[in-house]
C-alpha cells in the first residue's frame, strides 16, 4: 500500500471556496511560505523485530498562485545493509480559489536493479506519463483519461491536505484524496475520529486524527478474488495524525500508522516541522 503518499486529492469542490478561503488567504497576506518536514519509517522486520528502516524529508514551496513540492526518501538500518534504494520526487503546479491544479509530477526511483524515471503532465484534457525503462504492463485494468484527469499526484494530494481545500465542519479531514502516481490509481477515504493535544519535540499543539480506507481502482497487477479478500482482512485499521498549524488552516500530517495481521504495525513519524515564510 502506498501509504503516506498519501497523501492526497480532489472532490468535495462544493465546499471549497468556503474551507479553503483560511489557508489560502494565510497564503495571500504572508506571502511565500516554506514548509519542511523529515520522517522516519518503522516497520516490522523478520527476526529482528520493529526497526527505522527509511528516512525521508519534503520542502514544500507555497504563493498564493504557485506551489513546488520536492520529497527525498531511503532505506536506513538493517534494511540498508542489503539493499541500497533512494527516491526523489518533484512536484509542481498552481494554487487556484478552488485549491491546487497539479502541473508536472517527477519522479526517480534508484533501487541498483531497475532505476525509473517517471514524469507525469497534467493537462486540462489529458494527463500525459513518460516512464524510463518502460513498465512491463499498465496494471488490469488500466487506468482510464478519465480517472486520471479526476486525480492527482500523490505530493500535490498531500498539499491539498495539508491547504484543508476538501475539509468541512462535518469532516475536518476532507478527501476522498484521489491520486495517480503515474501507474495507480487509487484513492484514500478520510474519516474523522476526534481532535487531540499532540506532545512530542516536534511539535506541540492542536492535532486531528483521521481514520483511512484505501481503495484501489486501477493500474494493479491482477489478484484473485481470495488474494482481494486476504488483502481486506489483513489490515485491521490506518490513520493520520495532522498538526494543526495557523490556527487550523494548515493540517501537515506528522504521523501515520497501519497494522497488518500479517506482519505487525507500520509507522511513519515526523522527526523535523518547521514552518514560516521563505527566504
Amino acid at each position: 500500500m502506498p501509504f503516506l503518499s498519501a497523501a492526497v486529492a480532489a472532490g468535495g469542490f462544493l465546499f471549497a471556496p468556503m474551507v479553503a478561503n483560511g489557508a489560502l488567504a494565510t497564503l495571500s497576506n504572508i506571502g511565500p511560505t516554506r514548509l519542511e518536514v523529515a520522517y522516519e519509517a518503522i516497520t516490522p522486520v523478520p527476526w529482528i523485530g520493529r526497526q527505522t528502516t527509511a528516512s525521508a524529508t519534503l520542502t514544500a514551496d507555497l504563493s498564493a498562485n504557485r506551489y513546488r513540492v520536492a520529497a527525498n526518501a531511503k532505506l536506513e538500518g538493517v534494511v540498508d545493509w542489503f539493499a541500497d534504494a533512494s527516491v526523489a520526487i518533484v512536484s509542481t503546479g498552481s494554487v487556484t480559489a478552488l485549491g491546487l491544479v497539479p502541473g508536472r509530477y517527477d519522479s526517480s526511483t534508484k533501487d541498483g536493479a531497475k532505476n525509473r524515471h517517471v514524469i507525469v503532465d497534467f493537462m486540462q484534457n489529458e494527463v500525459a506519463v513518460i516512464v524510463r525503462p518502460k513498465f512491463g504492463d499498465w496494471g488490469f485494468p488500466a487506468p482510464t483519461q478519465p480517472q486520471k484527469l479526476e486525480a492527482m499526484d500523490p505530493l500535490a494530494a498531500l498539499m491539498e491536505l495539508t491547504l484543508r481545500i476538501d475539509a468541512t465542519p462535518a469532516n475536518p479531514c476532507g478527501g476522498p484524496l484521489r491520486i495517480f502516481d503515474g501507474k495507480e490509481r487509487y484513492d484514500l477515504r478520510l474519516k474523522f475520529v476526534r481532535r487531540l493535544q499532540w506532545n512530542t519535540d516536534v511539535y506541540r499543539g492542536p492535532a486531528i486524527k483521521c481514520d483511512i480506507t484505501y481503495i484501489p481502482i486501477a493500474g494493479f497487477d491482477p489478484k484473485s478474488a481470495q488474494q482481494k479478500a486476504e488483502d481486506k482482512t489483513d489490515l485491521e485499521w490506518a490513520n493520520f495524525i495532522l498538526a494543526e498549524l495557523d490556527g487550523g488552516d494548515l493540517t501537515p500530517p506528522i504521523k501515520a500508522e497501519l497494522r497488518s495481521r500479517r506482519s505487525g504495525k507500520y509507522t511513519i513519524q515526523a522527526t523535523r516541522l518547521k514552518y514560516g515564510l521563505a527566504r
